[in-house]
């Protein structure tokens, strides 16, 4: 059952909390956005894979997704799942005047430092900060835009400052590997014999590894991948 307590949209940015009572991976699959997201764990027990890297989240720790970056979120157990997500536009940032707050977003590699840990956020701000967003959007009516705005500039200006990010708890170097080729060479011709070759492995043993480690298999990965070029 999935039980959705508040969505709020606005002009480039959308603002929601979800719980879900029960949880199935197959509801959850890797994929991108051309936009921004900031998702801020409250409660269950999962893990967040971003480029092939393992976050292992614990209740209060922030997940930082940019633009491109294949990710999903992995059930270890049927735990009850609460998360609330700010999604951010690029447009936002000109909109609002706050462009020096987009530099967190924009001059980090992908799948690298993605994650703020639960500790670090309620040290820097961004914990009380989530809160406060989260009250204005439960009782948000017509007019409230104004200091939901004010918040989200706050959320972005504490994470442009956050010098505590975590690169991931686990990874698999082949898969790693793999992942970094096709993100630089996409474009061109690649099939399982040009990974066989290029990484000396099994095109066989890199299609199970790389399954495991995304969910998804190195021909859907790519796809994918170009997809999201086209939609840039």
């Amino acid at each position: 059952m999935k039980q959705v307590t508040f969505d709020v949209r606005g002009n480039h940015y959308q603002v929601s909390e979800t719980i879900e009572e029960t949880t199935n991976n197959d509801s959850f699959h890797l994929h991108d956005h051309k936009l921004y997201e900031i998702m801020f764990f409250l409660e269950g027990d999962s893990k967040y894979i971003v480029e092939g890297k393992e976050y292992f989240l614990e209740s209060g720790d922030i997940i930082i997704v940019r633009k491109q970056e294949m990710h999903r979120i992995f059930h270890n157990s049927n735990a009850k799942y609460r998360r609330m997500v700010l999604f951010v536009e690029p447009e936002f940032f000109e909109t609002y005047n706050c462009k020096a707050y987009e530099q967190q977003f924009l001059n980090t590699q992908l799948g690298i430092a993605n994650r703020i840990k639960s500790d670090y956020v309620r040290s820097c701000g961004l914990y009380d900060a989530f809160n406060r967003l989260k009250r204005y959007s439960q009782k948000y009516v017509e007019g409230d835009e104004a200091i939901i705005i004010s918040t989200i500039i706050e959320i972005l200006y504490l994470i442009n400052r956050v010098g505590k990010f975590t690169n991931y708890d686990v990874n698999d170097d082949q898969v790693e590997r793999v992942i970094s080729y096709i993100n630089t060479h996409y474009t061109e011709d690649i099939d399982l014999e040009i990974l066989e070759k290029k990484f000396f492995t099994s095109k066989y043993y890199l299609c199970k590894i790389f399954r495991k480690a995304t969910g998804l298999t190195i021909h859907d990965y790519i796809r994918r991948k170009r997809l999201s070029s086209v939609r840039e």
